[in-house]
């Protein structure tokens, strides 16, 4: 008898667990809409917010007051709403997955020990997971697109350096029917005045000093100081205001210094 009035206090539980899953679920999804439309209209009404109150900003004052809640709203509610749609993520997890094992145990007649403290730190660990996860399909989708800006840039210099010499053999001297450029001599044949061999030779240099190696380097140094110094500029990591725009610039070198143009490079100064 206790065991069938254990089942029967089973199911309602599984109940209740799936009424607040329903009930705090909706809630979030309405939350994090509500949430994502404000976004939107932010995003389009500040610049112009931003624009008067630089150039008229006495036009705020002809603002009707009936209005100001509206906009605050807008404003406002953005921060507010992710704080609270968090929340909610944190007590349907942790309400919902309690009831539903304790529902499950009043059925089987099982103990799993569990305490509800413990699903707070289970969601967080598992929170921690997901964003783990996500920060590593991030980082492999950046690797790819890398890798492919990679090779698009040194097929582009393969093209540049074909169409100003018709090929490209050792770097020691004339290349192609524009003629006369050898290493040292800044010449070009036929009026042509854009020096592919200086500007790559430019770039090049450039992009070594960024990830501090020397110019005779391999692609096995570059891929070393690439490494050491995407992992201490990355915005993930480093937070400082200049940190996205030097992994920019790290990751232009890195892209830039492939093992062709490393060897175009050598090739042209007879290294």
């Amino acid at each position: 008898m206790k065991r069938f009035f254990s089942k029967i206090w089973g199911y309602i539980v599984f109940g209740i667990a799936k009424f607040f899953d329903v009930i705090l679920g909706g809630l979030n999804k309405g939350i994090s809409f509500l949430v994502n439309v404000t976004k939107r209209i932010r995003n389009v009404i500040a610049p112009i917010a931003i624009g008067v109150l630089f150039f008229s900003p006495f036009l705020f004052r002809l603002i009707p007051i009936w209005l100001w809640i509206p906009l605050l709203i807008i404003f406002i509610f953005p921060f507010l709403g992710s704080g609270f749609v968090s929340f909610l993520e944190y007590w349907k997890y942790v309400l919902c997955e309690y009831l539903y094992d304790k529902s499950e145990d009043l059925i089987k007649g099982t103990s799993k020990g569990q305490i509800f403290g413990s699903y707070g730190d289970k969601y967080k660990r598992q929170k921690a997971a997901q964003e783990e996860a996500e920060r590593r399909r991030r980082y492999a989708e950046e690797a790819a697109a890398r890798e492919k800006r990679r090779q698009q840039q040194q097929e582009q210099w393969a093209r540049i350096f074909e169409q100003f010499f018709g090929g490209f053999a050792g770097g020691t001297g004339t290349y192609g029917p524009f003629g006369g450029y050898g290493p040292g001599t800044g010449g070009y044949g036929q009026g042509r005045s854009y020096n592919p061999a200086a500007d790559f030779n430019q770039q090049y240099r450039k992009h070594c000093d960024v990830l501090g190696i020397p110019y005779d380097t391999d692609e096995y140094q570059v891929k070393l100081a690439y490494r050491k110094k995407a992992k201490e500029y990355h915005p993930d990591i480093n937070k400082s205001a200049n940190a996205t725009q030097k992994f920019q610039e790290i990751s232009s070198a890195y892209e830039f210094l492939s093992q062709e143009n490393i060897d175009r490079y050598k090739r042209l100064n007879n290294l």
